[in-house]
């Protein structure tokens, strides 16, 4: 501006940076949340599809309504019955426990609080999907456990009806929970992969 001194002019493109850089912190902040919203929804979207029973629903009802996507509905001062659904349990053909979660709640207890230091865990990669936990019971895994559990997580993730999926496998003690994040979000550095063919190759026990 000719009209303002070299001082003025300096003082004025440095408040309009100034109101630019918070501009830009504060969409990056929006757009960072926004991104971590589609995550989950989508993550929501994919255990519906996983879903077999009724109370398989109920616990992703659940989450909808903590999380603010469903209003809560009062029973005018009736205790509701709580429906409790359990993730899906399997033994491998060479007698290793493998347990893979229903939904968001069920992936966080099983990786959480199910799972030991050495036990193994199993995800798609860049996918959402269920974790699937293999109990080592301080043994070490063959070969054909790991082919087993990465189909499962293939068969139980957004892409089951893929021919191929990529799969993150790595023992429990590696991996951390995401600060403020959703249930079920983690995050590791150290993973190994396979390519699985989505499918259940193992017997289900109930």
């Amino acid at each position: 501006d000719p009209t303002l001194s070299a001082r003025e002019n300096a003082v004025r493109y440095f408040e309009k940076y100034n109101k630019q850089k918070r501009t830009f912190e504060a969409t990056t902040d929006q757009l960072m949340q926004t991104q971590a919203e589609i995550e989950h929804l989508e993550s929501i979207s994919t255990f519906l599809d996983i879903a077999r029973k009724e109370e398989d629903l109920a616990q992703i009802k659940e989450e909808l309504t903590e999380y603010g996507y469903i209003k809560r509905h009062f029973s005018g001062g009736k205790k509701q019955k709580k429906i409790i659904s359990r993730p899906f349990h399997y033994l491998s053909s060479d007698g290793f426990h493998i347990y893979v979660g229903k939904n968001n709640y069920q992936n966080e207890e099983l990786t959480f609080k199910l799972a030991s230091g050495n036990d193994w865990w199993f995800h798609a990669k860049g996918i959402p999907g269920s974790h699937v936990i293999v109990k080592s019971e301080g043994r070490e895994l063959p070969d054909r456990v790991f082919e087993e559990a990465g189909a499962l997580a293939a068969y139980y993730s957004k892409g089951r009806n893929q021919d191929k999926v990529e799969i993150d496998y790595i023992q429990r003690k590696n991996l951390k929970k995401v600060p403020g994040a959703a249930p079920g979000f983690v995050v590791y550095h150290t993973n190994y992969s396979l390519v699985a063919s989505p499918g259940i190759p193992v017997g289900e026990l109930e």
